[in-house]
């Protein structure tokens, strides 16, 4: 039994050696844990895809020279809700997100293609059956009706309950962008869960209310003007906000 003891006592001490030596040890049970398992010789991944498109003409010296060293260097795997493709819209995958439930992504991602292509055939039926002057003013891009349908959803003054005295006031409090686009976003989904036939498809609802939004019409874009009427009745008690 006094020997496997002593044998253990010389590792311990080897290591130990090795470790003030300043000689790096590897050893499995034994090594530093660190938030990341990449090394620090990994460099981050490039995920815009403006840099990949950019032609090597209009590169300049230092680029040039950074794009032939990742070439031999180490890149970290980009995450799986990353990507550089031209097909890429953050607004569409923030909507998409917030529109899951239960975790299915890929119902969410399903629903969400089939809202965009419902959209197209809509304008594209509308654009053959107009005249030759109407066609010019209507808009079948997809992602441009999207993202003007929730531009034109944006509330700009919001309302904030602080309390003063006892009592909670909604004081008018001018939003963040970021706040604006949840805003949007989260009643267009609230609207068309809540207020949608039984035997209406989520697609259809919700390619309806962007068609409508897109037009500065529905219900999405008069919820914010009602907010707006609120926070200008309570302008009086905007002086709130820094007390």
């Amino acid at each position: 039994m006094a020997a496997p003891s002593v044998k253990a006592v010389r590792g311990w001490s080897g290591l130990a050696l090795a470790v003030r030596g300043g000689i790096p040890l590897r050893i499995a049970g034994l090594s530093q844990v660190r938030g990341s398992h990449y090394g620090p010789e990994y460099q981050d991944p490039q995920i815009d895809k403006h840099y990949h498109r950019k032609p090597i003409s209009e590169l300049t010296e230092q680029e040039k020279h950074e794009r032939e060293l990742r070439k031999t260097q180490f890149v970290k795997a980009a995450p799986a809700t990353k990507t550089s493709s031209v097909f890429e819209d953050p607004l569409v995958s923030k909507f998409t997100n917030m529109m899951m439930k239960g975790g299915n992504k890929v119902l969410a991602r399903l629903l969400m293609t089939q809202t965009l292509e419902a959209l197209k055939r809509k304008q594209f039926e509308k654009y053959h059956a107009a005249s030759a002057e109407e066609q010019a003013m209507i808009e079948r891009n997809p992602y441009t009706i999207f993202h003007q349908a929730l531009k034109n959803c944006e509330p700009v003054i919001g309302l904030v309950p602080i309390l003063k005295g006892g009592h909670f006031y909604q004081v008018p409090v001018p939003l963040a962008e970021r706040r604006r686009r949840f805003l949007a976003m989260k009643w267009m989904i609230t609207e068309c869960r809540e207020k949608k036939h039984r035997r209406t498809l989520m697609p259809d609802k919700l390619s309806d209310e962007l068609l409508q939004a897109f037009h500065n019409q529905g219900p999405v874009v008069k919820r914010k003007h009602d907010m707006h009427k609120m926070a200008e009745a309570n302008r009086a008690l905007a002086h709130y906000r820094w007390w």
